[in-house]
């Protein structure tokens, strides 16, 4: 259940649609600020879905309510569940939340299916689900500049879609430890004009 579930800066950036730097701006300067929870790698800090909605609504409402309402409008919706609120009101102001509940469900169940979407290797490694292309190269080649066409041709059984899958994946799940290469070796080779070592090799693999 949606309502349920707790989600870190980078899931929360994902599903407002906001860089990460922005989300953590936001939850630096209050007054949602979430809760630290041990993981694996350390303490992450992760907010409730009450907050992930006020963050949603506050996006619209940010040239409508002053420091002091947003306040105000936070600790009244944080004292009701919004599964069964319309709408919320804090001293002479109410505001309507059903349009806000509604596109973070929506995009709140992408974030669930792009998780879907993925596996992990014996290692530990996000790949691609039903293949072996790791998801953080890809992300790493697009940072890298390159385009979805280019990042394809270098990858056989990549798809646009699932270079869409790799990068959004990598957004709202952030990889830690050293990155991957934002090229591939064949570009790497091609670049530094050895474009006959590379089809050398590539002959080789395909003789084997």
């Amino acid at each position: 259940m949606l309502h349920a579930l707790e989600f870190t800066a980078a899931e929360a950036a994902f599903v407002l649609r906001e860089p990460v730097k922005t989300v953590r701006k936001a939850l630096d300067d209050g007054p949602v600020r979430g809760k630290l929870v041990a993981k694996a790698g350390g303490r992450v800090r992760m907010i409730a879905w009450t907050d992930l909605v006020f963050l949603y609504a506050v996006r619209s409402l940010r040239d409508e309510l002053t420091p002091k309402a947003r306040g105000e409008f936070y600790s009244a919706l944080k004292r009701r569940p919004t599964d069964g609120t319309n709408e919320v009101r804090f001293g002479r102001l109410s505001v309507a939340i059903d349009d806000f509940k509604a596109e973070a469900e929506t995009r709140a169940r992408e974030l669930n299916d792009l998780a879907e979407k993925v596996e992990f290797r014996a290692d530990g490694e996000a790949v691609l689900k039903g293949g072996s292309i790791e998801v953080y190269r890809i992300s790493a080649l697009a940072e890298g500049g390159l385009s979805v066409d280019d990042i394809c041709a270098d990858f056989a059984s990549l798809t646009r879609d699932g270079v869409s899958v790799a990068t959004n994946y990598a957004a709202a799940y952030p990889k830690s430890g050293r990155p991957f290469p934002r090229t591939t070796s064949k570009r790497a080779l091609r670049g530094a004009g050895l474009e006959a070592l590379d089809e050398a090799s590539n002959g080789d693999a395909d003789a084997r």
